[in-house]
């Protein structure tokens, strides 16, 4: 068995080029051609659940499983590694739809975590589907310009709301 030390870079060089293959299949299925093809029937949750995280036409389950033949020609990895990688792709993904914010409202003010994103994150592009194409980082989205605009002040709104991810009605001045 490899040493922790080597799995663990295995592991993140897994999770790097994931985020870097899924943003841009993730981009690529927007068009409006295979959108209408592969990706709408994972669209019809508006509001994503923990059941909307793996509903896709076979096409996109075909895409989005390639991500591990394609590291695997790419990297040498354990066995172990590509299990906790798997794990770890999955609790991600249901993170994403679960429908409820689960990361604390200081997230984004703390310089090594505001690079992860969050379900509000993946809340905004299904509910506008044009940004927020990232899986795991937020980093693609920024430097394609595809991040939400509203991105950072939806999640502060929705992180100080008793009720998570209905994003609170813009408060009237008295003006």
């Amino acid at each position: 068995m490899p040493s922790g030390v080597r799995m663990l870079a295995e592991f993140a060089a897994m999770v790097l080029l994931h985020d870097a293959y899924f943003y841009w299949a993730h981009r690529l299925m927007h068009t409006k051609w295979l959108f209408r093809r592969v990706h709408r029937l994972h669209h019809k949750s508006r509001t994503p659940t923990p059941w909307a995280a793996y509903a896709f036409a076979p096409p996109e389950a075909i895409l989005e499983a390639g991500i591990l033949p394609v590291t695997a020609l790419l990297l040498p990895l354990h066995e172990v590694t590509v299990i906790l990688f798997v794990t770890h792709m999955i609790v991600r993904n249901v993170i994403g739809h679960a429908g409820v914010e689960l990361f604390p409202s200081w997230w984004l003010r703390a310089p090594l975590l505001q690079w992860i994103t969050t379900t509000t994150h993946h809340d905004l592009h299904h509910s506008h589907g044009g940004y927020n194409f990232g899986l795991y980082f937020t980093w693609w989205d920024r430097w394609m310009k595809t991040e939400h605009p509203e991105y950072p002040s939806r999640f502060m709104a929705v992180t100080r709301s008793t009720c998570p991810l209905k994003i609170p009605a813009k408060e009237k001045s008295n003006e």
